[in-house]
């Protein structure tokens, strides 16, 4: 059984995601108003449109692809909420949103557009993940990282064309899924050194 100390820290943690999930609920659909303006959009990059690299994770294919991911964020809000103030996790969404166009840009030349938040999404469980891990909570951890990891593996042997690829009319670009984890093991890496080394 919890103490109260530890289940209020716990909503507290929760309510910090819980704040991401409600503004991205908001913010998402509104900019889908925006989306050719905002996809990731190679030629348009090469052109000086550099917002593309970040804004690419905002936008999405179809409603469907939109709610996928934000029942993705609420998920994640409930069974692995992250330990960090609400800031501070807008500043490492707008990490991984970079990571992912970094990524595309110079390790996928073959990718021409791409738009959704799914490679954020990954990237948020594998820091909720490796959280969990880290706070010893074994059976949590190993759910969400098996589980990122298979979907992406799995994505990756089907060459992208899933059941949510016909759902999402579009196929799933799982490399950005493992440029989102990627830079968040980075970011977790990066954050456990600094707690380290802080006096």
């Amino acid at each position: 059984m919890l103490h109260t100390s530890d289940a209020t820290a716990m909503l507290r943690k929760c309510t910090h995601t819980g704040i991401i999930a409600i503004i991205f609920t908001v913010l998402l659909p509104l900019l889908q108003f925006f989306h050719d303006s905002l996809l990731y959009y190679r030629h348009a990059i090469v052109a000086g449109e550099y917002w593309r690299f970040w804004s690419g994770s905002l936008v999405h294919t179809n409603h469907w692809h939109l709610l996928l991911n934000l029942a993705g964020l609420w998920l994640l809000t409930f069974i692995a909420p992250l330990p960090f103030r609400t800031h501070t996790q807008l500043l490492q969404i707008g990490w991984l949103a970079l990571c992912v166009g970094a990524g595309l840009w110079w390790f996928s030349p073959a990718v021409i557009w791409y738009a959704g938040f799914s490679g954020i999404l990954y990237g948020l469980f594998m820091l909720g993940g490796l959280h969990r891990l880290q706070q010893r909570d074994w059976l949590t951890a190993t759910l969400i990282l098996v589980g990122i990891c298979g979907k992406t593996g799995w994505d990756w042997w089907l060459g992208g064309e899933s059941a949510s690829a016909n759902l999402i009319e579009a196929p799933v670009i799982y490399a950005a899924h493992i440029y989102g984890m990627t830079g968040a093991l980075f970011l977790s890496i990066f954050t456990r050194w600094q707690g380290i080394t802080k006096p």
